[in-house]
């Protein structure tokens, strides 16, 4: 159905395993049986890979000796506001007995911060601004170390000149293949670099698709980054505003709904509206009915893509993404029982 290179992402799918709460008591064994899905372990592997490789390099100089990167951007900080916000989003991955997890957030903020210094986004803020907010969305539906780490750095290989070899080799294979699936193929390839806009357009959201199928995790980070940029879409020229809230509509709305994260789902319908229809018609209507018609509109844009192109069809990325909202149950399934022991 698209022309182009079928530049496949290799992205190995990494288990994942629902982190512990801190002070609040990890759910008994006796709870964690009453879940429909296997029961998450507790503890330190509970935070994810990279917590585990920040522990086995917890001096200063057994982590600046791993990399060049690590070296450089052992002095980066963050903006002390930006720091605090991330410091209380994260608060249920701190545990008393370890600090692994927030040791290796810490290395994430660092790399970031070093690879964004001096890159702006349009509205004139510090770019490093957007990676912190797709972090602390991450944090609030509670994902676990590695997903908060890829949010961090989902952006350096795409924009930056970190490598992705450079990620796993400091925060293992789990947080380099999300940031992998985040990163468009056109920015990785250079030979698509002379391809129009539109043609590298559909095969970013091909791989993206392909990649996204792989993790259930890729599609959370995705979503957590496309609420964060149409939540600053108003620095965006007219014409991108229009096509970016239409291919959310398309796309991510229907990928959140598949998934059953229905907090972003309604925001990123909502946002989406503002940029869809004039204020006349806003007012007239209403938000509510607007939504409805904007899915009436593009009913089925994501479906057809899944269904019609081979490539996606012969990797089975259909039912693959259907078969991510089971984990997503098994996650809130968790915190549920979490928050209410």
């Amino acid at each position: 159905m698209w022309a182009g290179l079928p530049l496949i992402a290799a992205i190995s799918a990494a288990s994942y395993t629902a982190p512990a709460v801190a002070g609040r008591g990890s759910p008994t064994r006796a709870s964690r049986a009453r879940m429909s899905a296997e029961p998450p372990r507790c503890g330190t592997a509970a935070c994810g890979l990279a917590a585990t490789m920040a522990a086995a390099a917890s001096d200063e100089e057994s982590w600046k000796a791993l990399s060049p990167l690590a070296a450089e951007a052992a002095e980066a900080a963050l903006p002390n506001s930006l720091d605090w916000s991330l410091h209380r989003a994260t608060w249920y991955l701190r545990q008393p007995s370890n600090g692994e997890c927030e040791l290796a957030i810490r290395r994430a903020t660092q790399i970031a911060t070093k690879a964004h210094a001096g890159q702006k986004r349009k509205s004139g803020e510090d770019f490093i601004v957007h990676p912190v907010e797709t972090a602390c969305i991450l944090a609030s539906l509670k994902m676990d170390c590695d997903t908060i780490i890829a949010g961090l750095l989902h952006d350096t290989v795409e924009d930056t000149d970190v490598q992705l070899d450079e990620l796993r080799l400091l925060f293992g294979d789990s947080v380099a293949n999300i940031v992998q699936g985040e990163s468009k193929v056109s920015k990785l390839y250079r030979e698509l670099e002379e391809m129009p806009e539109s043609e590298r357009r559909r095969i970013n959201q091909r791989e993206m698709l392909i990649s996204m199928s792989t993790d259930w995790r890729i599609v959370v980070v995705k979503l957590a980054d496309r609420l964060h940029n149409m939540r600053t879409l108003q620095h965006m020229p007219r014409h991108k505003q229009v096509r970016i809230a239409r291919e959310t509509v398309q796309i991510f709305v229907p990928l959140a709904s598949r998934l059953g994260i229905h907090e972003l789902e309604r925001e990123l319908l909502q946002v989406s509206i503002e940029y869809l229809f004039p204020r006349e018609v806003k007012g007239l209507f209403g938000l509510t009915l607007l939504g409805h018609m904007a899915r009436l509109q593009f009913w089925g844009v994501l479906d057809d893509v899944l269904r019609h192109d081979s490539v996606l069809h012969e990797f089975d990325v259909d039912s693959k993404l259907l078969s991510h909202r089971q984990r997503w149950v098994e996650h809130t399934n968790y915190w549920a029982v979490a928050f209410a022991e």
